[in-house]
């Protein structure tokens, strides 16, 4: 996940100073983008349906986090960005999500389809797509770092190594199992509003 969070920022040939939103902040992936953006000097807002979320990942050292539980949370995008044109997004949701993600987009801007937690189709307003002229893509990490020569791969995983020695990246963990708990780790795994990764060690 690391690497596809970063080989995702990678693929978007971002420039410093450039915003993006994506949705699922809370996740994996989002908390790893969150983080590693910045190494970049890009500017991320992090989206998240519940309220408390925004706490959860503020204790993270995580900020610019907006629920959409709470009515009027565009116009808290728009005061986190100053009115900076937003050039990306990145959806991991799908559904009805998804277009909490493009209602944000500028003009010219590119919706990245990165996964389908909340099912496999996308709802998506057509009117934005084609008056603003957005493009949307499918980013899938195996296919884009098989893409990649094999010094690029190395220049990216260097950088990555950097970021965790650095303390640029930290890993939140619910709980730790051990393996003959693999059935309570499971479902443990699948209880919502988890905060961190579930671990199974020797």
């Amino acid at each position: 996940m690391p690497f596809s969070a970063l080989a995702l920022l990678d693929w978007l040939e971002l420039n410093e100073g450039d915003w993006i939103i994506q949705n699922a902040a809370n996740g994996a992936v989002g908390r790893l983008v969150a983080q590693l953006a910045p190494t970049r000097s890009i500017n991320v807002i992090g989206l998240v349906r519940r309220d408390a979320a925004v706490d959860e990942l503020a204790s993270q050292g995580i900020k610019r986090i907006v629920s959409t539980e709470s009515e009027g949370w565009q116009d808290r995008v728009a005061e986190i960005t100053g009115g900076a044109k937003i050039v990306a997004g990145v959806d991991s949701v799908g559904g009805e999500a998804s277009n909490d993600v493009l209602s944000q987009l500028s003009e010219n801007s590119t919706l990245v389809v990165f996964g389908a937690m909340g099912g496999s189709s996308l709802t998506i307003n057509s009117g934005a797509i084609i008056f603003k002229n957005l493009t949307v893509k499918g980013f899938w990490g195996s296919s884009v770092m098989s893409g990649l020569s094999a010094e690029r791969r190395g220049e990216l995983f260097s950088e990555l190594l950097m970021q965790v020695t650095d303390g640029a990246l930290s890993f939140p963990t619910e709980a730790s199992y051990s393996f003959d708990q693999v059935q309570d780790a499971a479902k443990a795994n699948f209880v919502a509003g988890r905060k961190g990764k579930v671990m199974l060690s020797p």
